[in-house]
């Protein structure tokens, strides 16, 4: 399978390292273009562990790049380059005979970096000390001579480089030391790390959602990215969790990790009930959840849309929860809730609001033109189904009583819903307090389609007459912002590029409405979309090209969802 490495970083399950090609000043760095190991760790001060030179001939060798299973091969002009993960700390490199690699630890971007040699049980290595990254790199070879190039300067080296060749080819492996190194070092071999990762890659591909024969390419490249989005429990993250990407969106955010939990949902369990509880970890007493969270950060400004009763609705259709997983969902989902009810009505009118963009997931929307607080009736309608979450768990503990009044309070809120957010038949989004109504051409209030059934037929008539026709909907897919506005823009987050999230929850509104032909039609074309583009952030509206971070996770998940119960 090719990789485009500029887009899709090489990696595995677990690991905080990752490959890509990166542009000069890459993401605000100072680096020259270039192949780059990279920690995902956010503690580094810097994500650039070494650059990877492959040479001919004493040259920079161009290449091109294939993914063969779990591990990477580099074509460097007739010469070989393989990278495979023997495990997630763990990467072996075995070059072939023609070919010599230079591994850059970038020594002059930051103080006390440098590297050591020292023998031990009568092997010899190599300690790369980088305190950019607030991590060790222990080197050894198996095969090949390395030469170490260092300048050494009272307390760090200027540079320190190491350059991998031999006659009969090299091979090495490099493993990141966080703490200490336990002493243990095994003979790595390329063929036996490799053989181990395909297993691990293919196992996990076994557990997602079944796409039809046509789609076969692009659901292994979404199984990729999501396994290799794996990073093992470490920090604050006492959890497996699937990071949104292992480019620069290196964290967990409190709703885009329901959708990662839906995909697995379908075959692996426990790894879905870890996903979507992750973020539950963090709940504080008042019931909110944070914003996002990662290895050594967790950030409480915001807060995300509760998506989680109906990501979990989505996930029971595929598992079967424990009654232990029951007692939980129930505790955790009924303080969530409660938490809106109690933190997010200022002005007692029985409606929530979001105090910035950003709680809504929908960050710049033209929904949130007016200064916030304001309502809005997807919002509504998320609480609406929890609550009906709420009540069905309730019943399967046998709380008939609280049962009955989750139901009670659901039906209330979808009553005050329809009489006060939506005008003639149309969700409007309000500002609190005052009520005006806020000026909008944002998809964002259509959303509330997801409530399907439970909308009255003339509301739910009414939305599909705008959803079908040219208002939103493009070649692609719905546009976040409709193109006719004059605050679209091609690349403007949430002002007219098409996501994945709001795309499938749309289509989940529409499937419920009876809709079936256009959420069909709809993933189709967002499943070409992503077989062409990558999975993207998002995407163009109107040429569908990928744009922002080019390997987002729930935009797989998204995909192999979509595509298996309506392709």
């Amino acid at each position: 399978m090719q990789i485009d490495l500029t887009t899709l970083p090489f990696s595995c399950r677990g690991s905080w390292m990752a490959v890509s090609i990166l542009p000069a000043g890459w993401n605000g760095q100072h680096n020259s273009p270039g192949l780059y190991l990279r920690t995902i760790h956010s503690s580094a001060h810097t994500p650039l562990v070494a650059r990877l030179t492959p040479e001919l001939g004493g040259r920079p060798a161009p290449f091109t790049a294939e993914l063969r299973g779990a591990a990477l091969s580099l074509d460097c002009g007739g010469e070989a380059l393989g990278l495979c993960f023997d495990d997630a700390d763990t990467l072996v490199v075995r070059g072939s005979a023609g070919l010599a690699l230079t591994v850059d630890f970038l020594c002059e971007s930051g103080p006390y970096d440098y590297i050591y040699s020292f023998t031990w049980a009568g092997r010899h290595f190599r300690m790369a000390n980088c305190y950019k990254n607030n991590a060790r790199y222990l080197i050894a070879s198996e095969q090949g001579e390395e030469t170490l190039d260092q300048a050494w300067r009272e307390s760090s080296s200027l540079y320190s480089r190491l350059r991998f060749s031999g006659s009969g080819g090299f091979l090495f492996a490099l493993r990141e030391i966080e703490t200490e190194w336990d002493g243990r070092w095994k003979s790595y071999r390329f063929d036996e790390s490799k053989a181990v990762m395909d297993g691990s890659l293919q196992a996990f591909r076994a557990g997602l959602p079944v796409c039809p024969p046509s789609w076969t390419e692009a659901a292994q490249r979404a199984g990729y990215l999501l396994w290799s989005g794996l990073v093992r429990r470490d920090g604050f993250l006492s959890r497996e969790a699937m990071l949104m990407s292992k480019n620069w969106m290196t964290s967990v955010w409190s709703w885009d990790h329901c959708f990662n939990a839906i995909a697995l949902s379908y075959g692996a369990p426990a790894l879905a009930w870890d996903q979507f509880m992750i973020m539950f970890d963090f709940q504080d007493a008042t019931g909110l959840l944070p914003d996002s969270v990662n290895d050594v950060h967790v950030v409480w400004n915001y807060c995300k849309p509760p998506v989680h009763g109906w990501a979990l609705r989505k996930m029971m259709q595929h598992m079967t929860l424990t009654p232990l997983q029951i007692q939980e969902a129930y505790e955790r989902l009924g303080r969530w809730t409660d938490w809106w009810r109690t933190c997010r009505d200022y002005d007692g009118d029985g409606l929530y609001e979001y105090n910035h963009g950003n709680d809504s997931g929908w960050d710049n929307s033209t929904a949130f033109s007016a200064l916030p607080p304001v309502t809005t009736p997807e919002l509504q309608a998320f609480l609406v189904i929890q609550m009906d979450v709420l009540a069905e768990l309730a019943a399967s503990l046998n709380r008939t009583e609280q049962a009955r009044e989750w139901k009670k309070e659901a039906d209330a809120l979808l009553a005050r819903l329809l009489s006060s957010l939506f005008v003639d038949d149309l969700p409007v989004v309000r500002r609190s307090g005052t009520h005006e109504l806020v000026p909008n051409d944002s998809l964002l209030p259509y959303v509330s389609i997801v409530l399907g059934e439970r909308l009255p037929k003339r509301v739910r008539e009414r939305m599909l007459e705008v959803l079908s026709g040219s208002a939103f909907r493009t070649a692609h897919g719905f546009a976040t912002e409709s193109p006719r506005s004059p605050q679209y823009r091609s690349d403007g987050y949430w002002r007219g590029p098409i996501w994945a999230p709001s795309t499938m929850l749309i289509v989940d509104g529409l499937t419920r409405c009876g809709a079936t032909a256009l959420a069909r039609e709809t993933v189709r074309q967002f499943a070409e979309m992503a077989r062409a583009s990558g999975f993207a952030e998002n995407y163009d509206a109107l040429t569908g090209q990928g744009l922002r971070d080019r390997a987002y996770t729930w935009t797989a998940s998204a995909f192999l969802a979509m595509a298996a119960d309506l392709l």
